[in-house]
């Protein structure tokens, strides 16, 4: 779950399952416009509400947005068909959260990883490294953990591509899930 706060601490209120107040929500990864949002210097470990402690990354909103805008600048030109259509709808979504902090609600993400949190911790710092570096090994890993595979100068999602980038909300249609290839 993408989440916005008001300070770097976990999210207090939940309804046994999830944080309240997610922004946005998604299956079994991280979405690729999620991960445009933070580096490895926002990297914490929270304490789950079902047990165990688990990293996750959390940091300032307006760094968020700027970090993001120059990555997908970066990967419009790699892959203009996929996000340049998102990139506006994206930024702008982000820009009417009246929170401080972005995080990602990451803890049954390390259930799904062998070795636990450790490993997920080790997956997490390595997509986060790559980000700036499209055409490394390391990124392909990132876009294969979103269900984004590359052909040639294309991108193909296994799925809908605006739920694979960037998650979707419960209550309403996001609005990039308008954009891009088959919309």
């Amino acid at each position: 779950m993408l989440l916005a706060l008001d300070s770097t601490d976990p999210p207090a209120e939940h309804d046994g399952m999830y944080p309240r107040g997610a922004l946005l929500a998604a299956n079994a990864s991280v979405p690729i416009l999620w991960l445009s949002l933070f580096d490895t210097d926002g990297l914490v470990t929270w304490p789950g509400i079902h047990g165990s402690a688990f990293t996750t990354v959390v940091e300032p909103r307006s760094e968020c947005i700027g970090r993001s805008r120059a990555r997908l600048g970066q990967w419009s030109r790699w892959w203009p068909e996929v996000f340049r259509d998102m990139s506006a709808p994206w930024l702008s979504y982000l820009s009417a959260v009246e929170r401080a902090y972005l995080a990602v609600w990451a803890e049954e993400l390390t259930w799904m990883v062998d070795g636990g949190d450790e490993a997920w911790a080790a997956e997490l710092r390595v997509y986060l490294s790559c980000l700036d570096d499209p055409g490394s090994a390391g990124f392909h890993e990132v876009l294969a953990q979103s269900s984004l595979y590359p052909d040639g100068s294309r991108l193909e999602p296994t799925d809908t591509v605006g739920l694979v980038t960037a998650g979707y909300t419960w209550a309403s249609q996001a609005p990039w899930e308008r954009a891009g290839p088959g919309s």
